[in-house]
């Protein structure tokens, strides 16, 4: 799943790049995420957004800040699947 499609972005690999593809699992069912980077793995509290997004598509299920103050969005790969 090329992530950049779903969220209807830009991406920022160049063609020819080795892609990064995260393998995840639900169920019995595994999938690969094409992303640009991997940042790294922390511990998080994913915060709920409430009315302040469109959640229709139900793609994005909250939202964490970051040790730098940066604030990330989580995707709900379960949607994905």
């Amino acid at each position: 799943i090329r992530l950049n499609e779903v969220l209807d972005i830009e991406s920022t690999r160049k063609d020819g790049e080795n892609m990064i593809v995260a393998i995840v699992k639900k169920g019995d069912k595994l999938a690969g995420l094409v992303v640009d980077k991997l940042i790294g793995q922390q511990e998080i509290v994913i915060k709920s957004l409430g009315s302040f997004i469109d959640n229709s598509s139900k793609i994005i299920s909250g939202a964490t800040i970051l040790g730098d103050g940066e604030v990330a969005l989580i995707l709900d790969v379960n949607t994905l699947m």
